[in-house]
């Protein structure tokens, strides 16, 4: 398969001398969904905003579908859909309108805007909120409609920064389902995630960033062989303390961190979406551990 996406030699750095990605490279080809996986900080949110035009790199390349994006930015933004982390705020307009606007504008016909939205809308299962004001609608639906405005029309690079935050277990299938369509029908796409092991069988292949590097890059089977079975946690509570099970032993030095078995990851998983309901556990991370 050809590359959509070449970066090069990326580096990125701020006054005052922090440096967000140091020197670094990937490719991400057509047709694959390819992972970013790394802890807060670690440089993925500044490697998306190059990407995607937003910022400009310090030294370096990025080629998007053979089109120089740091001489060209406009290219990008023209030629990827995005889901941002945060929400829109977007609060008084209807789904079904905020999707169909943003066809609009990405250049759709008004046909064609609105079979695109229809077909979305029922892929998602949100019609029962098509005529919902944003403001009124859950964050898990607010972001079921970013991720559909992201991917209603054609794009060489659907980009999708953390797309399952505050989505429930049922819906986050039908958004797993929905973004194995998209790469089906030849879209590739570039996934930050945080959570390795829900995301694993739709992934072809991930790179881990660690203080702007990539640490290690390849399938999540050829990766999961090099870090043993442990899986690693962070948990963010709402006392700011531990939450204990017995699965899990504290990384030593490390606050609100843990490793654990994988043949631990159903009842871990179980309790932690408990605590969560519960207001206890206000997030979590699962992957691989620190390598």
């Amino acid at each position: 398969m050809n590359p959509v996406l070449q970066v090069t030699d990326l580096v990125k750095r701020y006054r005052g001398g922090t440096v967000a990605n140091d020197g670094l490279s990937l490719e991400v080809l057509e047709a694959e969904v390819y992972g970013l996986l790394g802890p807060n900080g670690a440089g993925k949110t500044t490697l998306v905003s190059q990407l995607l035009g937003l910022k400009k790199p310090t030294s370096g390349s990025i080629v998007l579908d053979g089109v120089d994006v740091v001489a060209d930015p406009g290219f990008a933004r023209r030629s990827c859909g995005f889901l941002p982390q945060g929400q829109t705020t977007m609060d008084d307009i209807h789904v079904d309108e905020f999707i169909e606007h943003i066809a609009l504008l990405r250049g759709l016909s008004s046909r064609e805007a609105r079979e695109r939205t229809n077909s979305l809308i029922a892929e998602l299962q949100l019609d029962e909120f098509r005529h919902t004001g944003l403001r009124s609608t859950s964050g898990g639906v607010r972001r079921l409609t970013g991720y559909a405005a992201a991917a209603v029309a054609p794009v060489r690079l659907l980009v999708l920064d953390e797309p399952t935050n505050d989505i429930d277990p049922i819906r986050r299938q039908l958004l797993w389902r929905s973004i194995d369509r998209q790469r089906d029908t030849g879209t590739t796409v570039l996934l930050v995630t945080h959570n390795l092991v829900e995301a694993e069988r739709f992934i072809d292949r991930l790179a881990i960033i660690d203080r702007g590097r990539i640490v290690r890059e390849g399938t999540p089977a050829s990766l999961r062989a090099v870090v043993t079975d442990r899986l690693r946690l962070e948990v963010t509570t709402a006392n700011g303390g531990y939450a204990p099970h017995p699965a899990l032993t504290p990384e030593p030095g490390r606050s609100l961190q843990y490793l654990f078995d994988s043949g631990e990851l159903s009842a871990v998983s179980a309790w932690l979406t408990r605590l969560r309901a519960e207001g206890t556990v206000l997030d979590f991370r699962i992957g691989p551990p620190t390598l």
